[in-house]
């Protein structure tokens, strides 16, 4: 009756803590997680194949990061949900770790017919297959319904951030934006500016600022001069300065003009 009882409970009641459990003669993990390193470490996710139970939205990867973050649009997040969808196109994920216990881990998530993000419910799960060339494949369960390892499968590939390759890349993209900015064209400066600053190029991110104060989009000069302040940046430093003063918070201005200075 107690065994009974166990094969009934669904795989996210059974998991003892982050260890995986057997199921049918095979290892499901609760999660796939590796720690983080000082270097950028970019994780590309490609789909393999998807076969969403009945009544779901959409299924994907949920990412998160531990004493770090993950570089998206220009933003540092603490962790981002990768839909089917980008994973058709292929995902490369920048992680990076800001604490000694840096650490990153992928788990399932799905969306239900009333457009509610859920993971960690149910007959999750994912099996891990290790592949040529260092490759992964993972192959998850959404918590709907019985344990199916085939409604989702991903393959994950874990590199290093080359940082003479990412320096060139970063450098064309800019500069790029500039030949597009002094011909007038400023949807395409701004197109590149942000792929150049989502791979952290500084003076991308300040540009990107001043095009949304002359615009007076004043969220995104505040967002762009801030990711550049924080990267040492003086102008961007007085210009969120600026953009702080107008929304009326002094002290923060006052803050970041001191460290203008100080720069």
């Amino acid at each position: 009756m107690a065994d009974t009882g166990e094969a009934n409970r669904p795989l996210a009641e059974r998991y003892p803590g982050t260890e995986p459990v057997g199921w049918r003669g095979v290892t499901v993990h609760p999660m796939y997680s590796q720690r983080l390193g000082a270097e950028t470490t970019v994780v590309r996710l490609v789909l393999h194949a998807a076969a969403p139970p009945p009544g779901l939205l959409g299924l994907g990867i949920g990412v998160s990061v531990i004493d770090g973050y993950v570089t998206l649009r220009g933003q540092r997040l603490p962790g981002v949900d990768v839909w089917s969808d980008a994973l058709a196109e292929g995902s490369d994920l920048h992680l990076a770790g800001t604490g000694p216990a840096a650490a990153y881990t992928l788990t399932p998530v799905w969306m239900t017919a009333a457009g509610t993000i859920e993971s960690w419910t149910g007959n999750y799960g994912l099996v891990i297959e290790r592949g040529a060339a260092g490759s992964m494949l993972l192959r998850c369960s959404t918590g709907v319904g019985e344990p199916d390892f085939d409604e989702l499968v991903v393959a994950m590939t874990v590199t290093g951030d080359a940082d003479g390759e990412q320096d060139r890349i970063r450098s064309t993209l800019y500069h790029l934006g500039v030949e597009a900015h002094t011909r007038g064209d400023l949807d395409q400066a701004r197109r590149m500016w942000r792929q150049a600053a989502d791979l952290g190029h500084t003076a991308a991110a300040y540009d990107l600022g001043v095009l949304g104060y002359r615009t007076r989009e004043f969220d995104e000069a505040q967002r762009w001069w801030r990711l550049a302040a924080e990267q040492g940046d003086s102008r961007a430093m007085a210009g969120l300065a600026e953009v702080l003063e107008r929304r009326g918070d002094s002290d923060a201005a006052r803050r970041w003009r001191a460290q203008a200075q100080e720069h």
